[in-house]
């Protein structure tokens, strides 16, 4: 009887468990969503031209977006622990990393998360690209080094290549010629690739002949 007891007791914590991680997907997820839509809708607003006031607008919607996120994402990680893939999914887990790559109002909040992205993802129990965009974008707002190049530097055309079609390396990256070992390391593709899918996500993509 008492093993019968114990089953039901452990059936129930389970499941309590599993609503309990299904919620949690869901916060994150929605928090996820109004970070990303207050983002596009901020680009598209660029894209239009629109009036600068309406552009400054929104650009404080998006840090007043941020900054909610950040502060759910301390509490769920004060409650919970970090959300990995096991607990919540591959895409609720890369959700909330998204939340902590953008609270650079809390650089504080960022270089404390980032060991312990560096320790889970060497697990596997969340993904080490994750680590690797967070540990260049601590970098960049701490006036360090980055390592794999996810933070790009624009020319003053907006470009991510020069005139003569050569990569322009971010002046924060370590060791460029050997970028593309270290992102291959973590899962990421070559750095031009990278930085050829970033300029035609915005509409201006890199033209291939090179000019000599």
């Amino acid at each position: 009887m008492k093993e019968i007891c114990l089953l039901i007791f452990c059936l129930f914590s389970i499941r309590a468990a599993a609503q309990e991680d299904y919620k949690l997907a869901k916060t994150i997820d929605s928090l996820y969503e109004q970070d990303q839509s207050v983002q596009l809708k901020l680009k598209a607003m660029y894209e239009r031209n629109a009036p600068q006031d309406s552009l400054k607008q929104q650009d404080s919607l998006k840090k007043a977006i941020y900054l909610r996120g950040a502060q759910f994402s301390k509490d769920i990680y004060g409650k919970f622990g970090y959300p990995t893939k096991k607990m919540v999914g591959e895409d609720a887990s890369h959700h909330f990393f998204v939340l902590i790559q953008h609270a650079d109002m809390d650089t504080s909040f960022q270089l404390a998360m980032l060991p312990i992205l560096d320790k889970l993802s060497k697990k596997g129990d969340i993904s080490r690209k994750d680590y690797a965009y967070l540990y260049d974008r601590v970098q960049r707002n701490t006036g360090g080094k980055q390592l794999y190049g996810t933070q790009p530097t624009y020319n003053e055309q907006g470009n991510l290549f020069d005139d003569k079609n050569n990569i322009i390396y971010p002046v924060d990256l370590a060791d460029p010629e050997q970028v593309d070992k270290r992102r291959k390391e973590v899962g990421l593709e070559p750095i031009e690739e990278y930085y050829e899918s970033i300029l035609q996500m915005l509409g201006r993509p890199r033209t291939k002949t090179k000019q000599n």
